[in-house]
């Protein structure tokens, strides 16, 4: 999509919604009404389905921020793997040490001189 303005996103519904589905706006100012747009914040339970997303994205903010201090772009995808993975296996606490382990076997020793060398660049 272009942009978040209601044509893009009408368009956006239009094109990728089968003719009989229903998309779930919670009456989001940005979507124009029409044919497959339901205004009922209420309906299929659509405000516990916003809620659990915005949940997912604070929890990423907030250990993005305490994790790593921020994020940076040509990192980006490593960090949302990361954070999926931990999202992931939150519940088993014992899921970490068996994929640190698997990692740490397949790979050859890095040298403390190698470790500041990459960390230097980065």
């Amino acid at each position: 999509m272009p942009d978040d303005s209601a044509v893009s996103l009408r368009a956006f519904l239009v094109s990728n919604l089968a003719p009989d589905a229903t998309a779930q706006t919670g009456r989001e100012g940005s979507y124009s009404d029409g044919p497959a747009v339901n205004n009922d914040p209420d309906a299929s339970g659509a405000r516990n389905a916003s809620a659990r997303v915005q949940r997912i994205f604070s929890d990423l903010k907030v250990w993005a921020l305490s994790v790593h201090h921020g994020l940076r772009r040509r990192h980006l995808q490593s960090y949302l793997d990361e954070f999926v993975y931990r999202f992931n296996c939150r519940r088993n606490r014992h899921a970490a040490f068996p994929a640190l382990l698997s990692f740490v076997a397949g790979h050859q020793p890095l040298t403390y001189d190698t470790l500041v060398s990459l960390a230097a660049k980065g």
